[in-house]
């Protein structure tokens, strides 16, 4: 395990446009920069603590929190050199094997442990929540291939206890589900498959109701999974215990992908996804006291990852990086039918890819995302000049402020964002080349505001 204190939020004209020592303010936004405690560091600028966690191996994809209380735990998929075979679809025959690593708070600091491998499409999202008892709970896709898809294809959940997975429970092998909102049943009938296939369990979102402490748990149901037709008109499910019955909220659609699933105070769920095979969009299907509505927040292709929640206040928030016009983009409602404008939380360089959302204890929002280097770099970041940077809106003002930046490597992606005892927790990928192997390695940290 590292641990080193980062002092310092901007380290030279590398990693800022313009780091002059003071405060600078951009419609709106404030960049805190100078060293902490200095004259120029900005109000409150905190000391970060960061952790490794070697034991996950080739970590960092898609990682995801959860915290409650002084709690906090996170998910991530982890790449292999093992490989399955895979002779569906007209596949290669082998596949790779991915792990779900789960970290959990130690006396020191955090410990990860690989809960579980799964083959080839595993790698399409992980979910993790705690339950009214504060322990872990996972989804994830597992079990066996569907008929016309390699690799996991069920929606599972199981309760992690130090480190170990206990034994899954089967939320959904297929595609059936009770029942879908009015308003959208003639998209069912248009696909004629609604209820048939067997390829589900993608991009999994947990949480916990905090009205009543029942989980549920949102995913992407592919039907049969390898025509075209089926990601254009996938469908996004939603199950909520304890007898987790599958409800069809989005249907063919081609959503579900990126899915983070919420719960407003009074138990009412919302799931925010990306619709990637059939028009580009960001959607929102939440519950209300007649049923579930939904609309279309964002038309337009985004980068991986959405940032979503909820606060204890009745607060929805959404971020998105907007792909066209190259910005992170920020949304919020009070109902989840009525959205402000989208605001553009940073334009300091290429910056706001992978969003992670959360709120602070006193219910301002926060994003944590990769900032990739300056104006210009196209398609590739520069491992000098990127990040992981934080994001926050105290007295109607955003703050940014960079969390890590190490020139050597590339660092700050695949964020996820957690408040615990009002301080900021962020896990995150790095990764660098390695020239003697000739391979790209990635690992997973996490960063601790002190």
């Amino acid at each position: 395990m590292r641990i080193s204190n980062l002092a310092a939020w901007c380290m030279g004209s590398l990693l800022c446009l313009a780091c002059s020592g003071k405060n600078d303010t951009d419609g709106g936004l404030v960049h805190l920069d100078g060293p902490a405690g200095s004259p120029d560091a900005g109000p409150a600028a905190p000391t970060f603590t960061l952790f490794d966690l070697p034991e996950c191996g080739q970590a960092g994809y898609q990682t995801v929190a959860a915290a409650s209380g002084s709690k906090v735990v996170f998910a991530t998929l982890a790449t292999t050199s093992q490989t399955a075979t895979c002779t569906i679809e007209n596949r290669a025959a082998s596949a790779p094997l991915y792990d779900i690593c789960v970290v959990l708070p130690t006396a020191t600091g955090f410990a990860g442990s690989i809960a579980t491998s799964q083959p080839y499409v595993a790698r399409m999202g992980v979910g993790i929540t705690l339950d009214s008892s504060g322990e872990p709970v996972l989804a994830y896709t597992g079990g066996p291939s569907a008929a016309f898809r390699c690799g996991a294809s069920d929606m599972l959940m199981a309760s992690v206890s130090g480190g170990k997975l206990g034994t899954p429970h089967t939320i959904a092998a297929d595609s059936q589900s009770t029942g879908m909102p009015a308003d959208q049943a003639a998209n069912c009938a248009a696909q004629n498959v609604c209820n048939q296939g067997d390829a589900t369990g993608y991009w999994p979102s947990i949480a916990r109701d905090p009205s009543s402490g029942v989980l549920g748990v949102a995913f992407r149901d592919l039907h049969f999974g390898f025509a075209d037709t089926d990601f254009a008109s996938s469908d996004v499910e939603f199950a909520r215990g304890d007898a987790y019955s599958v409800y069809t909220v989005d249907v063919a659609r081609g959503g579900g992908t990126y899915n983070r699933l919420a719960f407003s105070p009074t138990g009412k769920a919302a799931v925010a996804h990306y619709s990637l095979d059939y028009q580009p969009a960001v959607w929102l299907d939440w519950e209300t006291a007649q049923g579930w509505s939904s609309q279309k927040l964002f038309t337009g292709t985004i980068r991986e990852q959405l940032g979503f929640g909820i606060s204890a206040q009745g607060l929805y928030a959404l971020a998105y990086y907007d792909d066209a016009n190259k910005l992170l983009m920020y949304r919020e409602s009070t109902d989840g039918a009525t959205w402000t404008a989208a605001e553009n939380l940073d334009r300091d360089g290429v910056t706001g890819y992978y969003p992670s959302l959360a709120f602070d204890d006193q219910g301002n929002p926060a994003v944590a995302y990769y900032r990739c280097g300056e104006y210009g770099v196209g398609d590739g970041c520069d491992a000098s000049k990127d990040g992981l940077t934080l994001a926050i809106r105290r007295q109607g003002t955003w703050e940014t402020r960079k969390v890590v930046g190490d020139s050597s490597i590339y660092d700050g992606l695949y964020s996820a964002l957690a408040f615990v005892g009002g301080k900021a927790v962020i896990a995150y990928q790095s990764g660098y080349f390695d020239p003697v192997a000739g391979t790209s390695k990635v690992s997973l940290h996490i960063a601790k505001e002190m």
